[in-house]
């Protein structure tokens, strides 16, 4: 069971985005079906990264629901549960707030299913620690499985995992709020350059048709598309912070 995947449709949608991306390029740089080929590595490159981006952001909403989970045990704890019923028994508000395929649940089904199976919760935290690339749960897996073999206190390890959490997804909020303003700018200068181009292939047709139909232009296009993806990449770079 996957804890973290992308589905057949948001898989589709990235594809059929970068083929737009690829169709976009040749009609900027080159106009040529013949260009289509070379520029489907440009387009491969956008999809892994369109898709990193992608996933980075469901670890993000995983992490998130984790953390609600965390807060839900704690309380389940406090209201006099085991540590594994109360996370069993959490199962149905976590379906409530992010739905039965969300990771939470996911999760929850992994333990449910290892109680069934008389398989012990420290085996099964090990289990998901080892599925998902979610730092915070595979610390938290770890701890679990000391905690127990120590007989430490789990509903506090359960209260301070969950202040981490919180403390990390504010501080990554924050971080968000001072980069949007940057964000926005780094998607309008990247359009910009097709729009440019656009409105005077729009405006004055044929202005561009020596640099695509000549092979020092193709040259000069191809020297101004590897600028570009520098650039893009530089700035892709810039405003990716990762606490």
């Amino acid at each position: 069971m996957n804890l973290i995947s992308l589905t057949t449709k948001e898989q589709f949608y990235l594809l059929g985005k970068s083929i737009l991306v690829i169709c976009m390029l040749d009609y900027i740089f080159y106009q040529s079906w013949l260009a289509l080929f070379p520029l489907s590595v440009a387009g491969f490159w956008y999809y892994r990264m369109e898709k990193k981006n992608l996933y980075e952001k469901k670890k993000e909403l995983a992490l998130e629901q984790f953390k609600e989970l965390m807060l839900l045990v704690s309380t389940g704890q406090k209201a006099g549960y085991s540590v594994e019923n109360a996370f069993l028994s959490s199962e149905q508000d976590m379906k409530m707030l992010y739905g039965s395929q969300s990771s939470v649940c996911r999760i929850i089904r992994i333990l449910k299913s290892g109680r069934e199976n008389q398989i012990s919760f420290t085996k099964l935290w090990k289990q998901i620690g080892e599925q998902i690339d979610i730092e915070e749960i595979k610390e938290f897996a770890s701890i679990y499985e000391i905690s127990h073999r120590s007989s430490g206190n789990v509903a506090s390890i359960m209260e301070k995992t969950a202040e981490i959490i919180v403390r990390k997804i504010e501080t990554e909020k924050e971080i968000a709020v001072i980069l949007s303003a940057r964000r926005l700018e780094q998607k309008i200068m990247n359009m910009m350059p097709f729009l440019i181009m656009l409105y005077i292939n729009i405006t004055s047709p044929g202005y561009f048709k020596g640099l695509y139909h000549s092979f020092p232009g193709v040259l000069v296009m191809s020297f101004f598309f590897g600028i570009y993806l520098m650039a893009y990449g530089v700035s892709v770079r810039i405003i990716s912070i990762k606490i």
